[in-house]
């Protein structure tokens, strides 16, 4: 005869929310720009926190010591910030500052929470400048030879710069000579993308690619932001900034760096979902064929210890310290399930699975779904709440009472809560699941299809540089009515304009 075990036993197999950041408590990241390419937006947009300009100024002026983090007066423990001038002004003292940084966190004495995870490149759109010697050197191979693992980002920012200077030059030109303002709207929109190729985007791709298209080195990702300011409002290009960030970190086999800037953005609730849905498969086993609940441990503990790391992973700002109130969970739960459904809720939270209840009676199946259903209604929830910070509004807000009473009546009233647990339970994967990667796919589309309901419209894809071989350019011929009728004019990007007669 078998005796079980106690339950503090089974609960040490459930790891912490500290234990489970603990491998990379914060995502370190290096930025290397100066005042006028490094805007206050690319911290707030992506990370969340408000830096005064002053700060911004001296971070990236020549009197700042690398090794000091910045100060981010606690508005994000998730995040690690490192500045320094870039190598725009060929100075070889910063040159070897940043270098030396690099080598001393990427040595393999550096513990992986105190390394540098990733750079940021920051170069102004606007600036003719040529590309200097030592940023030649730099993406040349002298990255690669300090920490050939650390990936690297080019960020063209104040782009909406760029493309306005290109519109204002080129709408005055062309309405001199007799195009309507209907011929001119439709043409700027594809000439400044192919200005900015042929200028700043032909001058990098001198220095990263070789003859044939191909990196020189290694892979350098390159994002266009546009400035808050920027008239279109496109934080989509802050989103992409974000996504391109995580894809970077591909160099690093540690699932724990991508956690720690998971964890550390403040834009991409997709992001955070993804990861939540990672974190998810702990309590799943796939050992049979099929995805049930982990064996030995109860959905009343498995579900509050998930809700708490996945509040770690979207780290919102909620300084009243909202998303602890003890009775949150149980009530994000109550307004996703129905009320036939209830009472084996009320049991799950509350009453061990050994215990006589309705509990007993669930096959290994029906207990699977029961606990995919509960922590996907979590991710769904905190998707919802995230969605009203990030990145919409221009003054980054905290958490409130009233915003998560909101978002609770929101999801108890709407129909995506039902999308949600359907879509689970109708799910093949606990019939038959060959790994858990799939129960995690499983969380993140019935969140998105519960998103799509909520909001028919979904959530933009970033929008970015469509990169075109100048070679294969053809001559367009298009007709508009204009006042006059100015000569055929051919543009910058081959269009041809001929006038209607």
């Amino acid at each position: 005869m078998t005796t079980s075990q106690p339950a503090e036993n089974l609960l040490a197999r459930l790891t912490s929310p500290d234990e489970f950041f603990a491998p990379c408590p914060k995502f370190r990241i290096l930025v290397l720009g100066n005042p006028e390419s490094t805007k206050q937006e690319l911290f707030s947009k992506v990370f969340g926190v408000e830096l005064e300009k002053k700060l911004i100024a001296n971070a990236f002026g020549n009197d700042h010591n690398i090794e000091n983090e910045l100060d981010l007066e606690g508005q994000n423990e998730r995040l690690a910030i490192y500045t320094s001038p870039n190598f725009g002004s060929d100075d070889e003292n910063v040159y070897r500052r940043v270098c030396d940084f690099i080598a001393s966190r990427s040595s393999e004495s550096t513990e992986l929470p105190e390394r540098i995870h990733c750079i940021w490149y920051c170069v102004a759109s606007e600036d003719e400048r040529p590309v200097s010697h030592l940023e030649t050197r730099f993406f040349g191979g002298g990255l690669a030879t300090v920490a050939p693992h650390v990936p690297v980002v080019l960020l063209y920012t104040k782009y909406d710069e760029f493309v306005s200077r290109v519109r204002m030059d080129w709408s005055h030109d062309a309405q001199q000579r007799g195009l309507s303002k209907v011929a001119v709207s439709h043409i700027l929109k594809d000439l400044s993308t192919k200005r900015f190729e042929k200028s700043i985007k032909k001058r990098w791709d001198a220095v990263l690619l070789d003859d044939r298209g191909r990196y020189k080195v290694q892979q350098v990702p390159r994002v266009c932001v546009a400035s808050d300011s920027d008239p279109d409002g496109d934080d989509l290009s802050f989103e992409k900034l974000a996504t391109t960030t995580l894809d970077s970190l591909r160099e690093w086999k540690d699932w724990d760096v991508k956690l720690a800037f998971a964890a550390a953005q403040r834009n991409s609730a997709t992001i955070s979902t993804q990861f939540c849905a990672d974190a998810a498969t702990e309590y799943f086993e796939v050992d049979t064929g099929h995805a049930r609940k982990i064996h030995g441990i109860d959905i009343r503990d498995i579900v509050p210890n998930f809700f708490a790391k996945a509040i770690r992973i979207f780290n919102m700002r909620d300084a009243a310290a909202v998303l602890t109130q003890e009775t949150l969970l149980e009530r994000i739960l109550v307004a996703v399930f129905p009320a036939d459904q209830r009472p084996l809720l009320d049991e799950s939270l509350h009453r061990s699975s050994t215990e006589p209840s309705m509990l007993l009676n669930l096959s290994p199946h029906e207990r699977g779904v029961l606990l995919a259903q509960a922590l996907a209604s979590v991710v769904m929830f905190l998707d919802k709440l995230a969605d009203t910070q990030w990145p919409q509004s221009d003054a980054f807000h905290t958490l409130t009472t009233q915003t998560v009473e909101r978002e609770l009546r929101a999801v108890g009233t709407g129909h995506a809560k039902q999308e949600l647990l359907e879509t689970v339970e109708s799910s093949p994967i606990f019939a038959s699941c060959p790994m858990k990667a799939v129960i995690a796919e499983l969380i993140v589309k019935a969140v998105a299809l519960a998103d799509k309901i909520s909001s028919p419209h979904g959530r933009g894809a970033a929008r970015e540089i469509v990169v075109i071989d100048d070679s294969e350019l053809q001559e367009i011929s298009l007709s508009f009515v204009n006042d006059q009728s100015p000569d055929g004019m051919v543009l910058p990007c081959g269009l041809t304009i001929l006038p209607l007669n």
